[in-house]
């Protein structure tokens, strides 16, 4: 027990705690670690309270509190699902501490179950986010008293403490697939990059559909509850909360019996899973042929373009933002009776609107800031190239731009059209976007080089996990919301200083990160 419990807090701290730096402070490592935990719990707390309260104004009259259940169950078990797949592919198979975990006398199934338990505990952290959240909505909304007895919470906990074992096995086996097509398949990336936008295109569509099938679930409740015959463990445990303890056993069985079986049956196989899955094949089918040649920044912006999409990881953590703005610029046109008529009342802002839209994307697009932790132990070859360090800079800052500023013009140009703003308005906006993005790649660089970990065991940590990559996303938000705030004060003397201010605050940024990265960049990349 004692080498387990030391080898689950070893992956514990590989998939929480390697934010930062591992020469930084074991303080400032914690509060990494206790940080992505509390967005973890938060995201599974915010969309429990939202969804359940939804669900239960719905529900409760026809005294269907089990559909609550049920789809929070579903909820808790795709994202976790969402959260733990690709980190599995890299914390339990892909690992840079493997060769020496399993070179220590330790059985690889002992070291399979810390690895799958570290997952198990992260599941079960957003699991216990959902559902014990949607008791309370429950307890709080009902109509026929559930919630009102002890037992109901007892139950309620053993299906919090049994749901992730579910969803972990679920993780293992996705994760292990993702592991060999990246080893076996020559264009594995593009595949999971496939799968990964079929899931989120079901995601958006059951979002924007939510409404309609909330309308549905009052109108006909028992019909709803029927055709889920499909998801037989999920209405086990719906039953089971409700009070049912034969099929409260029946669910739990169903999530221990896998949980097991991924446990002993991949950990009697471990060491030779992980030797496969960091196997490379090699190719046979040389030819002599002429060679091309290009400049030094093509070669580089064509080495970050191959890294950006054909690591899913980083394209679908990075590159969401991106979709999203031309998403919204498609929806605006398609839908834009629906949108004028929403926000068709006097006095709506629709300029700042817009405008703190785009730039909310573009903050969820950190592609530069995790870059130069991505180089790893290979950092000291582009270093060393005979170019200086302000130009790989300013490429990696460039490759973001690239894939920015067009996203931002087109989703600026059909916000525009879709609202019907004037040409000066337009370009209001287009001038305020394009800045911000401009600033927010700086911005990203400057973090990638303050808090680089060239050490992170997999690119999950760095993409995920990074204190770069989370300030490259947080701090840009404040500065939005700051400028929001300076539009109203502008707004409060003239029409004309309400945009002004903003655009002048995104201008200053911009300048003072350029300024920065110009003058202290190469040093500090020097200094990695």
């Amino acid at each position: 027990m004692k080498k387990f419990l030391t080898l689950l807090k070893v992956s514990i701290q590989s998939m929480l705690l390697s934010s930062t730096n591992s020469r930084g402070r074991s303080r400032k490592k914690a509060a990494t670690g206790l940080g992505a935990v509390v967005v973890i719990a938060g995201l599974g707390l915010y969309l429990s309270g939202f969804y359940s309260y939804m669900l239960m104004q719905a529900l409760a009259p026809s005294q269907m509190e089990i559909l609550v259940f049920i789809f929070m169950g579903m909820a808790a078990l795709v994202g976790g699902l969402l959260f733990t797949t690709f980190a599995v592919k890299g914390v339990v198979f892909g690992g840079k501490d493997n060769d020496l975990l399993l070179s220590m006398p330790v059985s690889s199934t002992l070291l399979m179950a810390s690895r799958v338990t570290a997952i198990y505990l992260e599941n079960l952290l957003f699991s216990a986010f959902v559902l014990l959240p949607a008791g309370v909505v429950c307890t709080m909304l009902t109509q026929s008293g559930v919630g009102h007895s002890l037992l109901f919470w007892v139950r309620l906990v053993i299906a919090a403490l049994t749901l992730p074992l579910l969803d972990t096995a679920l993780s293992v086996l996705l994760g292990a697939l993702a592991a060999f097509l990246s080893a076996r398949v020559s264009k594995g990336a593009l595949g999971q990059n496939i799968v990964m936008g079929l899931f989120l295109v079901a995601v958006f569509y059951l979002s924007f559909n939510l409404n309609g099938m909330l309308g549905s679930l009052a109108a006909n409740p028992a019909g709803a509850k029927d055709a889920l015959s499909w998801a037989a463990p999920l209405l086990w445990m719906g039953e089971g909360i409700l009070g049912d303890w034969g099929l409260l056993l029946a669910f739990a069985a169903c999530c221990v019996i896998p949980f097991a079986l991924v446990v002993f049956g991949l950990g009697r196989v471990y060491r030779q899973a992980v030797a496969a899955f960091a196997a490379r094949s090699a190719q046979s089918n040389y030819k002599l042929s002429a060679q091309s040649a290009s400049s030094q920044k093509k070669a580089l912006l064509r080495k970050e373009a191959q890294r950006f999409f054909g690591t899913p990881m980083y394209f679908w953590n990075a590159g969401l933002g991106l979709i999203m703005l031309l998403a919204a610029g498609a929806a605006s046109l398609v839908m834009r009776e629906k949108l004028l008529a929403f926000v068709g009342m006097d006095g709506f802002p629709l300029l700042p609107m817009a405008a703190a839209v785009i730039c909310f994307c573009l903050c969820t697009c950190p592609i530069a800031a995790p870059s130069i932790s991505l180089e790893g132990k290979y950092l000291w070859i582009l270093r060393e190239a005979p170019m200086p360090g302000s130009t790989l800079l300013w490429v990696k800052a460039g490759f973001q731009l690239l894939l920015t500023l067009p996203c931002t013009v087109i989703a600026g140009a059909c916000i525009s059209v879709a609202l019907g703003f004037q040409l000066w308005q337009g370009t209001v906006l287009l001038i305020a976007a394009l800045l911000f993005a401009v600033g927010h790649a700086l911005f990203g660089m400057l973090m990638g080089l303050t808090f680089p970990k060239l050490d992170a065991v997999n690119e999950t940590v760095v993409i995920k996990q990074s204190l770069a990559a989370t300030l490259a996303m947080f701090v840009p938000m404040a500065a939005l919301a700051a400028a929001g705030g300076l539009y109203w004060l502008g707004s409060q003397t003239a029409g004309w200083a309400a945009l002004a201010l903003p655009i002048l605050l995104f201008a200053l940024l911009t300048a003072v990160c350029a300024a920065i990265l110009s003058k202290r960049g190469p040093v500090m990349l020097q200094a990695l």
